[in-house]
């Protein structure tokens, strides 16, 4: 037996999860015998559906396509995504990428909206029939463990949706599911039996709007069933209100709750006292209902469904688009105490301060408020309390921006805070710098839109703002007061949502180390566009793009600014 064959299976199997790269998986599968067998579950692990975006599935053929599944490759699926693309897929992607192609069509406006809408129904139906013929129902009992279908970016008129019966075969053949995303339309609402997944550590929906209770009927019924499983919930709705609109409240939640409830079509277990169903969720570790209004999340609250959740991770906002995000690592959440604080608007933010001494362990805030001046900031007094903890600060708030002397109390107070993002009130502020002050931060971003002239009275160029870094870094070298820790500084910087590379503003590395040159007097190093001086001992230089994402993940992930 070689030394790597005394290595745990599960530890093997571990490591190679974290290749990415097609032809890596096929090189360490071809190097013997024993890895193979490592590496060729992991390899079919995901299948993933490629839609073309463009006319229903009656022009694709599904039945020739979905039968290219080998039985081989078909017993180590774990993981079936449904996904969308705008452009052709390139060939040789591997067979656990199943590119759905439109040959006849090379924009989805090419027919009119009403005949769409009738291809889409047909299309629809073919579609969700051969993925369970010919996939679902292929694989062994209880061998799916994530089933992901988000159409929520997709162009209503010609894309396809889950239908019922994808959901009825899910819960029929593989009710061991761990991972569900799924978009909730109206038609899903139609059976509320089949939302039974007790295994379920993994939610998330979508939903079209807030006017149905139906929809939400059959939420609290998947809920109940994996309330004793559930750890993370994630929620969003594709209807996009107008923030600056203060929304009635809305009775869609319990009358939903009520109906639910009542019905025995979808109860699993004999009816409590009284004949009501009750339900709470123990294990809930992560509640994500950003795009959601707030007033679900108290609706759940307050039916005790939530009150006993060990949360640690908590994103919401409200009718009028404020956001609130709390985060932590060694502690959970007081919810119990948050609700009562926030329950009318917070009188310059003294609310979130009075919570935030009820508990210790919060290691990042987001904050994003639609009031700005009436919101304040006295809150971030509170986060004095969690001065061995916090790690990350980000804050919007619309109408004013963030003091200096706030931020120097919370390089004080918080000597371990390693991000910090929000509008600066003064432009770049020198306390960033400072060793005394900031000990231990590495990522500074004033996300001031670069190109306002409202900011230093005049728009920021690429050059002006690199030169602000280097002159702030040469002042406190001077000094001696220069932090060791502060690797990125960011300006307006706005990313994609998934490469999260940088769409505008301008980012720049600190590099230390730079070895002394004979000439100690500053200059550009045309290669890269950077900044060094032999003397200050390292070089600033903007950061490309491409770039970005990379050296945020060398911080321990991109940060994502506002949740």
């Amino acid at each position: 037996m070689t030394t790597i064959q005394r290595i745990p299976g599960e530890l093997v199997s571990h490591i190679l999860s974290y290749i990415e790269t097609p032809a890596d998986f096929i090189n360490v599968a071809l190097t013997c015998k024993w890895l193979y067998a490592f590496a060729t579950p992991l390899f079919y692990e995901k299948l993933i559906i490629a839609i073309r975006i463009g006319l229903p599935p009656n022009v694709w053929d599904p039945d020739s396509i979905l039968a290219k599944l080998k039985p081989q490759w078909i017993q180590h699926v774990r993981r079936i995504e449904v996904d969308y693309y705008y452009e052709d897929c390139t060939d040789g992607l591997g067979p656990w990428h199943l590119h759905i192609p439109d040959p006849g069509l090379q924009t989805g406006w090419a027919i009119d909206e009403e005949e769409a809408k009738i291809f889409k129904q047909a299309g629809q139906l073919v579609f969700n029939d051969h993925l369970v013929e010919k996939l679902i129902a292929r694989l062994s009992s209880g061998q799916l463990k994530a089933f992901n279908f988000d159409t929520r970016y997709a162009m209503d008129v010609c894309s396809i949706d889950i239908s019922l019966s994808t959901v009825r075969a899910l819960c029929q053949y593989q009710n061991t599911i761990s991972q569900l995303k799924v978009t909730l339309r109206e038609d899903l609402a139609d059976d509320c039996s089949v939302y039974d997944f007790p295994y379920l550590k993994y939610f998330k929906f979508e939903v079209q709007d807030r006017s149905s209770p139906e929809q939400y009927h059959c939420i609290y019924s998947l809920l109940r069933s994996c309330r004793n499983a559930l750890e993370e919930f994630h929620c969003s709705t594709d209807t996009f209100d107008n923030p600056f609109v203060e929304l009635s409240s809305s009775t869609v939640f319990q009358d939903a709750y009520n109906d639910w409830m009542s019905c025995r079509k979808c109860s699993q277990e004999p009816l409590s006292r009284g004949g009501q169903k009750r339900f709470d969720l123990p294990r809930l570790k992560i509640w994500n209902c950003k795009e959601m209004d707030q007033s679900f999340f108290e609706f759940c609250f307050k039916n005790g469904i939530v009150q006993r959740s060990p949360l640690k991770s908590f994103l919401t906002q409200d009718a009028a688009g404020n956001a609130l995000g709390l985060f932590t690592d060694r502690s959970t959440l007081n919810i119990n105490a948050l609700f009562p604080s926030l329950e009318q608007h917070p009188n310059n933010g003294l609310g979130l301060q009075k919570y935030l001494k009820t508990f210790k362990g919060l290691s990042k805030i987001v904050v994003s408020s639609f009031y700005g001046r009436e919101f304040g900031i006295s809150w971030a007094g509170g986060l004095k309390h969690h001065a061995d903890s916090l790690k990350q600060v980000h804050v919007k708030l619309m109408g004013m921006r963030f003091p200096v002397e706030v931020l120097e109390e919370l390089g004080r107070n918080c000597r371990g805070l390693e991000v910090f993002a929000s509008e600066m009130e003064d432009g770049l502020p020198a306390c960033i710098f400072h060793k005394d002050t900031f000990p231990s931060l590495k990522y500074f971003h004033d996300t001031t839109y670069i190109g306002s002239p409202d900011w230093l009275d005049i728009p920021l160029h690429g050059e002006q703002c690199l030169s602000l870094v280097y002159n702030a870094l040469w002042k406190e070298k001077k000094m001696g007061n220069l932090t060791e820790s502060l690797r990125i500084v960011c300006f307006g910087v706005r990313t994609g949502r998934s490469s999260h590379e940088i769409l505008q503003g301008h980012a720049f590395l600190i590099k230390r180390g730079i070895i002394d040159k004979e000439n100690s007097v500053a200059q550009w190093i045309a290669t890269d566009g950077s900044l060094e001086h032999g003397n200050l001992g390292m070089s600033v230089r903007r950061l490309g793009s491409l770039e970005y994402p990379e050296f945020m993940e060398s911080l321990g992930g991109h940060t994502d600014l506002y949740g």
